[in-house]
């Protein structure tokens, strides 16, 4: 359980009285945060058990947080996932608050960007938290998926914030980290005047480069 009170407490900043979740994959469980716990005091007394249909386990009276359902759908459906972090990153909130959310998914800025938010970003429309957005969610990734032919590194909810899943903490930490400082200075070139991203070309570059696949497994 270190890991999650690790990653939870990382990213806490992201979070203020109570929002954004964790959840982390247990054999045929996986562990998510209670409702209204906060992140950056996150204990193990405010994990609740879930089977990997959602429904918890005893929960002693705790409730899982309103958004376990697509925690239960990505640890579900998705193997190699261990690790899911949603959180309100400010900066990135400006962002997917504004219409320039499919500019920042589909382009990158510097190289450490696609290192660690992949090549492209997943955009799901806004929807309800709970069922609603599951539902966003599973359509979104899954044409995401369908297109790019990979699991999006970067899942950007419209008005809402983002979610990162990943095999490890670590991972989830870089990623969430990384998209903060990219917004940042997606923002400021903006005000700058004419952004200049990256190419096609230069993505894929750096992309497929070997010692950067070494870097992002150094994370794993």
């Amino acid at each position: 359980m270190d890991s999650i009170i690790e990653l939870a407490r990382t990213l806490g900043p992201y979070a203020i009285c109570g929002e954004g979740n964790v959840s982390v994959k247990d054999d045929d469980c996986f562990w998510v945060k209670a409702s209204g716990t906060s992140l950056d005091t996150l204990e193990k007394k405010d994990l609740v058990a879930c089977k990997m249909s959602g429904v918890p386990f005893d929960s002693l009276g705790l409730k899982p947080s309103i958004e376990t359902s697509f925690h239960a759908w990505l640890q579900r459906e998705f193997d190699a996932i261990k690790f899911v972090a949603h959180t309100h990153p400010p900066k990135t909130m400006q962002v997917v608050c504004s219409e320039q959310i499919h500019s920042f998914a589909e382009h990158r800025l510097f190289p450490d960007q696609v290192v660690r938010n992949g090549a492209k970003s997943c955009v799901v429309p806004y929807a309800m938290p709970g069922k609603p957005l599951l539902e966003e969610i599973k359509k979104s990734v899954l044409a995401f998926i369908e297109v790019e032919e990979y699991f999006p590194k970067l899942i950007l909810l419209q008005n809402h914030g983002i979610i990162v899943a990943s095999t490890s903490h670590k991972d989830c930490i870089a990623s969430t980290m990384m998209c903060e400082k990219s917004a940042e200075i997606f923002i400021g070139a903006k005000v700058l005047g004419q952004t200049r991203f990256l190419s096609a070309d230069e993505v894929e570059e750096i992309d497929k480069c070997p010692s950067e696949e070494r870097r992002r497994k150094m994370y794993q």
